[in-house]
């Protein structure tokens, strides 16, 4: 198992060439990567393409946005295993003493109630879903709250990775409230706000009324570390509640998950 320091920007480079997919780096330049073995790879491999065959049979346009990522999704691993521990394996199922992973869950995100400094889980999304409720013209989060950085779980055996997909910001059922996205971290504040691409107002697949699925444009995939800060904001122009997914994996320690995770 080797380990070595990367230029994080260098290390994605030829992935990213290859499946013309883009990484917001946040100003993490240098990481600590585990090269995986053959059997953390397939377990990788196994989880997105279980959650990928059933995407398919509800929008084979989504994952057609989805399925270019994977080989990027394995590489996160390798920083996955840096980022939490270089001496665990990475499992599917995840097993005791392992590292495992995941397609993402309201509970990997806001994996506390209240969000202090000791579990930094600020965002605005409810507890257990991925319901959001906006306010045209005031500011909400998807990580952070304007002033306080959003970190995935930090805690001692518990510490999680999480990876969005390019275009991994969805709206379900409803007529998309959000045109303006923007994203900061503790390492990097110089980007503007992006905007939401002009038919977002349009739904990729429509099976019936209450699955109309519209895809928002983000600006490459998305990482999120346990010990490196970040803020994602968006600017609604509509009220009301959402239900906004993120799409992506997530990399967990065993204990995370070892109970129902439920959060209240």
């Amino acid at each position: 198992m080797a380990r070595k320091s990367v230029k994080l920007k260098d290390y994605f480079e030829d992935l990213m060439t290859a499946n013309k997919i883009d990484i917001f780096f946040g100003g993490k330049e240098d990481v600590t990567v585990v090269e995986l073995e053959s059997h953390e790879e397939a377990a990788i491999k196994r989880c997105f393409r279980h959650g990928l065959r059933l995407i398919k049979k509800i929008s084979d346009e989504l994952a057609e946005i989805l399925e270019p990522q994977e080989e990027l999704f394995i590489r996160w691993g390798e920083v996955a295993k840096g980022n939490i521990d270089e001496n665990k394996p990475i499992t599917f199922p995840a097993t005791s003493g392992t590292i495992g992973v995941n397609w993402l869950i309201p509970q990997a995100v806001k994996y506390v109630a209240t969000a202090s400094a000791d579990n930094p889980a600020y965002t605005n999304y409810a507890n257990n879903k991925w319901e959001m409720t906006l306010s045209a013209g005031s500011a909400a989060y998807i990580f952070g709250d304007g002033t306080n950085f959003y970190k995935a779980c930090p805690a001692s055996n518990q510490k999680c990775f999480l990876v969005i997909a390019q275009h991994g910001v969805i709206e379900i059922g409803s007529t998309p409230k959000i045109n303006l996205m923007k994203i900061w971290t503790q390492g990097e504040s110089k980007y503007t706000y992006w905007s939401a691409h002009p038919l977002v107002d349009v739904p990729i697949e429509v099976n019936d009324e209450e699955k109309k699925i519209h895809v928002y444009n983000t600006v490459g995939m998305v990482p999120v570390y346990n010990d490196f800060g970040i803020q994602w904001e968006l600017i609604p122009v509509y009220s009301g509640t959402s239900v906004i997914p993120l799409i992506g994996l997530f990399f967990f320690e065993y204990d995370f998950m070892e109970n129902k995770k439920y959060i209240s």
